[in-house]
């Protein structure tokens, strides 16, 4: 991914942010983090024994009360989207308070660097992907090193080591087709049936899934993958964004959708008797969700309780349910509309695997938006 370029694009608009930030101090709690007693302030729980492990998470949760038992958290989507989870983690930790700060990608990122660069930091916890990973956490380190215990039971395809983060869950993506238009054994199963031209101009591309798009390069390899993309573009497909396509699948206007991911939409609408049937492909693009704690969190102890809960059984035997999402921990329930995973080979897109960010974005134009 771009390290440079990607931010300037924003730079500007935050100039006047971190003025601001000095003129002002930022707020009443912005840089003012509460000291974390020494004993807490670990960089894994791993290794804890019961015990140790017991006596840790007591100290976290009198240092959480004592530094006022806030949470800042900073999320790309809207607030409701994260409440239901945040709701739960409050409902376990009835002290804790949220407060919650959404916008675009690129403009969180760049408020972030523009808060620590004035010395006034705001986030304990950003929710995000791979290019808060890049751009926060390995160029700008401002990413706190903290491998929660939960994260020691993880399989290796699945710990994320060089993350700094925590990734609590997942979601797929997935070819939909019409039940009404087309039989189950018609449907498309792999990518490259739908270069065949009996789909021609019958199914609908979601232009917003650049994460998908990385993936299956990732995954093919360059040049295959690329190929591929412009193989599927050249059958006409119709472009949508968001839940748009969804809701035209159902109605009929196109045969198949893709790539869209079996979470939340997706069930309930099947559930209220949309004729949308999933097709699950031999290999599955994953898109994990990155927890980031931050190094200069304002509340140090409050985000190390949200992390150890984020990789814990509480919560991951909920997140199915709460966020319709699957589990990073295997064996945990999944959500009814992914399980056509269990028979697919999983391809996790990553940091390291995903590209340069502005040659995504370039090649994703070029072949789905401008041709």
């Amino acid at each position: 991914m771009s390290r440079t370029t990607t931010m300037l694009r924003v730079a500007a608009s935050f100039a006047a942010v971190a003025l601001a930030l000095s003129a002002c101090g930022g707020g009443t709690e912005a840089g003012q983090a509460t000291a974390l007693p020494e004993k807490l302030a670990v960089a894994s729980t791993v290794g804890m024994s019961d015990t140790e492990y017991a006596e840790y998470m007591k100290g976290l949760e009198e240092a959480s009360k004592a530094e006022g038992g806030v949470i800042k958290y900073y999320f790309s989507a809207p607030a409701a989207s994260a409440e239901q989870m945040i709701n739960l983690f409050i409902e376990k930790y009835p002290w804790v308070k949220l407060e919650y700060t959404s916008g675009g990608t690129l403009e969180l990122i760049e408020r972030v660097i523009t808060e620590n660069a004035a010395g006034q930091p705001s986030a304990d916890v950003i929710q995000g992907g791979p290019l808060e990973d890049n751009t926060l956490c390995r160029d700008k380190k401002l990413c706190l090193t903290y491998d929660p215990r939960g994260e020691g039971d993880l399989p290796k395809e699945r710990a994320y080591a060089d993350c700094g983060c925590s990734v609590g869950d997942f979601f797929t993506f997935h070819i939909l087709y019409n039940k009404n238009k087309v039989p189950e054994a018609e449907a498309p199963k792999t990518l490259q049936d739908l270069t065949d031209p009996k789909w021609k101009g019958k199914f609908g591309i979601n232009v917003d899934q650049l994460d998908w798009f990385a993936g299956v390069l990732a995954q093919m390899g360059e040049e295959p993958g690329l190929n591929l993309m412009k193989a599927i573009a050249a059958n006409d497909p119709v472009s949508y964004t968001g839940p748009d396509g969804l809701e035209k699948l159902a109605a009929g206007e196109f045969d198949l959708a893709l790539p869209q991911t079996a979470t939340r939409q997706v069930r309930d609408m099947i559930d209220k008797g949309a004729p949308i049937g999933i097709v699950t492909t031999p290999v599955t693009i994953a898109q994990p969700d990155m927890y980031f704690p931050m190094k200069n969190a304002p509340h140090p102890a409050t985000t190390r309780l949200y992390m150890e809960w984020l990789m814990s059984d509480d919560w991951q035997n909920k997140v199915s349910k709460a966020v319709v999402k699957i589990p990073i921990r295997e064996g945990a329930p999944i959500p009814s509309s992914a399980e056509g995973i269990l028979k697919s080979e999983l391809f996790f897109e990553t940091t390291d695997n995903f590209g340069d960010y502005d040659t995504r974005v370039q090649q994703h134009q070029s072949i789905f938006i401008t041709g």
